[in-house]
């Protein structure tokens, strides 16, 4: 009688939270419908500041003071959601931004960069209540011509989507909640303790602005560019157009960006830049403190000790180095994988069984872990190959069994067929595309690798500065340790290794020290790198400190397994002992994270600098990126209609002048010349491509030619293949599980009704 209680009650929950669904997008719909935006072009005559008037009402300026030049008009503006467009001309990048005197916390916006290379800019901003007083200020930079030629402000609906989603998200997860509330109260302290976990993990994303760190403006743009193509109905998305204003960077088929199209998404919807990232930011740590309890639970059948690692694992220090100081998106997202990968591993060596189907879950779990790394970090790949074949190594014996080699053999098969979308393109650029990240020579990296690793010290350093990077000087470098709680786990290890003989205990211990060790400077990187053959690709790893991802990993289990060895009184005490260790060592991290990073409003992608490509990796060799100007040049050609370009698309009409016998005709089009590019022009005819002045796409012109010269990012067929390909191996898998998980179900309650 409960169970059939509770059935109905679950089905009538299911269809009020479809109806409310309904509701909603009806409202939503209605509200679309019936929005009239405010529109308004903005009379530069009455905006203030030292720029002149020319004769057609635009504003410019040809030198003065690094200071605003234009401001004003003091307008009053309702409680919404506007987008400001503005067109102007500028020799050198300068600053846009959106003011009040009266009433500055109402207005949500940032900096808007001018940039030299464009002559349009348009962005978003948000209005927290009315504002009396609404000011549009210009910030000239001190030297070369700046004009401004219009300004409008028009109302959006972003108000009315993002308001839309966050009431579907709220039905739905009171809905699931409620679905799940037997599991939730028979587990609610694990559930607390997880909770728990997540929150403090997110604690200094919960400030206003974002710190973009090392890396964080490279990510952003990532997303922006993920968030563009997907708007103008691209995916996958391979060429992102959006950086270098407009000249492209092809960063979707160097770089795994699976998980991005989430936040990208969320900025399709209208969430600002700001919150996008910090959602998948809270995403991210969730997804590794679940998996991480998941994964743990699994290999010592715990839950307390489980939750404890778990909690290691979440606030080793390195992790938190890589969310909050560096804000390298690819690596921490990778980190929330490679407890599927340790699991799959420890149950391929400790768990002995003759059962075909249990090969095979090992082998999708290896591959589910092993896929999370190349959709993110492939450098992550690299290096967690490299401990998996130290581990094959040491466990010779049981790695040559039929099984094991079964095993790995499959997960390999696996992670390749659902991979092929990314990897056919990566593969096709990286033999025929010369891009700058594998221009450097060997000896060049091998100079600078192991001096980069970790110093032994650090390892013991109880507070480490947010700022720094690797440099010689310790005093300069952030934080590369996994932090003084799993240090200490470390010796715990070795001193039970030495009174005990336990054999996943010692191994947990060594393989936590030897990869402590690569992550140092004291490991032979350079003389590996320089005299082992066929090694010269470790180079392309960069910094050892890139193992102490798996260090902290194998600190995390080694954590859980020692306290399983515990007697029940020395437990309690040392899970306290650790508990208050960890939440110091946070707290000592989150305070300088918090007091000593810069946090900036990143409103809108209109506040980012496009040309942040960090050391642009994937830049075409040889490309002078600061002598890109945004400017079409031509040879014995007359443009017609100037040039645009929308996402991978760009078009302009011109026609050639009178041509000699041996006179060539040709655009020069700002957009670098990568592999698939393809021109056309009238009636669908061929136009051929070749690099132009410093690699940028050059569109050669019969004689005669007249009438429009369109070039696209055409996706060949290879890799619309390996999409395909890719695809049916996602379902494929995904057929098998459910049909796997359907018979265990059933077994279950045949089971219960004999």
């Amino acid at each position: 009688m409960e169970k059939v209680t509770r059935y109905i009650n679950n089905k009538t929950v299911i269809i009020a939270a479809v109806v409310s669904c309904i509701v909603i997008a009806v409202v939503t719909a209605v509200r679309l419908d019936d929005f009239w935006p405010f529109h308004t072009e903005i009379d530069l005559n009455e905006m203030s500041g030292s720029m002149m008037t020319e004769d057609d009402g635009s504003k410019y300026l040809y030198s003065g003071d690094s200071d605003y030049v234009l401001y004003g008009p003091y307008m009053a503006l309702y409680k919404g959601h506007y987008t400001v467009d503005i067109d102007y001309a500028a020799d050198n990048d300068c600053i846009m931004d959106v003011h009040s005197n009266e009433c500055a916390d109402y207005v949500i916006s940032g900096d808007i960069i001018l940039k030299s290379q464009s002559t349009h800019k348009s962005f978003h901003i948000r209005l927290k209540d009315t504002v009396n007083d609404l000011e549009l200020r210009v910030k000239y930079n001190g030297y070369g011509e700046l004009r401004v030629n219009r300004i409008t402000i028009t109302e959006n609906t972003i108000g009315i989507r993002t308001n839309a989603f966050v009431a579907f998200a709220v039905v739905i997860l009171l809905t699931v909640c409620y679905l799940f509330r037997q599991k939730i109260t028979q587990n609610r302290f694990t559930f607390a303790a997880l909770a728990a976990i997540v929150f403090f993990s997110c604690v200094p994303a919960m400030t206003r602005g974002l710190c973009t760190g090392h890396d964080g403006t490279f990510h952003l743009l990532r997303i922006e560019g993920l968030a563009q193509g997907l708007r103008l109905g691209e995916f996958p998305v391979r060429m992102q157009s959006n950086w270098m204003e407009g000249y492209g960077y092809p960063v979707s088929i160097y770089y795994g960006d699976i998980l991005l199209y989430i936040p990208a998404m969320l900025r399709l919807i209208g969430f600002s830049v700001t919150q996008a990232y910090k959602a998948y930011l809270f995403l991210v740590n969730l997804g590794t403190t679940l998996i991480a309890y998941v994964c743990f639970y699994k290999i010592v059948k715990d839950g307390r000790a489980a939750l404890l690692g778990t909690a290691g694992y979440v606030f080793a220090i390195y992790r938190l180095t890589n969310v909050y100081v560096r804000i390298a998106v690819g690596e921490y997202s990778a980190i929330m994988f490679l407890p599927f990968i340790l699991l799959a591993v420890y149950r391929i060596y400790m768990e002995d069984t003759a059962e075909f189907k249990i090969y095979m879950k090992n082998a999708v779990l290896l591959a589910v872990g092993m896929t999370g790394l190349v959709q993110t970090h492939l450098i992550s790949v690299a290096t967690v190959s490299m401990i998996i074949a130290l581990i094959c190594i040491v466990m010779i014996k049981k790695t040559l069994r039929k099984r094991t080699l079964f095993v790995y053999m499959s997960a390999v098969i696996i992670t390749v067929a659902v991979n092929l979308f990314f990897l056919v393109p990566f593969m096709d650029y990286s033999n025929n595309v010369s891009v700058e990240v594998f221009s450097d020579s060997e000896e060049t990296m091998a100079e600078t690798i192991q001096g980069a690793g970790a110093f032994i010290s650090q390892y013991f350093m109880l507070y480490q500065r947010a700022f720094g990077g690797t440099g010689k000087n310790i005093g300069d470098r952030m934080a590369l340790t996994p932090g003084i709680t799993l240090m200490a786990v470390l010796f715990v290890g070795i001193y039970f290794c030495i009174k005990y003989k336990d054999k996943t205990i010692r191994f947990m211990t060594l393989m936590s020290i030897l990869s402590l060790w690569m992550a140092s400077n004291l490991f032979p990187w350079n003389f590996i790198i320089n005299h082992v053959p066929l090694m010269g690709w470790i180079s392309k790893i960069q910094f050892p400190w890139r193992f102490l991802p798996v260090a902290q990993l194998f600190l995390s289990l080694l954590l859980c397994m020692l306290l399983v060895k515990f007697e029940q009184e020395k437990r309690e005490r040392a899970e306290f002992a650790l508990l208050i260790l960890l939440i110091v060592t946070t707290a000592q991290m989150f305070s300088g994270v918090v007091q000593e990073r810069s946090y900036v409003e990143k409103y809108d992608t209109a506040g980012i600098d496009s040309f942040s490509l960090v050391n642009g990796e994937y830049v075409r060799e040889g490309t002078k990126i600061k002598w890109f100007d945004g400017e079409v040049y031509t040879n014995n050609v007359e443009i017609i209609e100037g040039y645009t370009r929308q996402g991978k698309y760009a078009i302009m009409e011109c026609e050639t002048v009178d041509l000699g016998e041996n006179d060539i005709a040709w655009v020069e089009l700002p957009i670098i010349n990568y592999k698939n590019y393809a021109a056309y022009g009238e009636n669908g005819i061929r136009l051929n491509i070749v690099d132009g002045d410093n690699n940028v796409i050059r569109v050669m012109l019969p004689h005669g030619y007249s009438g429009v010269v369109a070039v696209t990012y055409e996706i060949p067929v290879s890799y619309k293949v390996a999409d395909f390909c890719s695809l049916i191996a996602v379902a494929v898998l995904a057929i098998i599980m459910f049909w796997s998980k359907r018979k265990q179900i059933m077994k279950v309650k045949h089971s219960a009704a004999s």
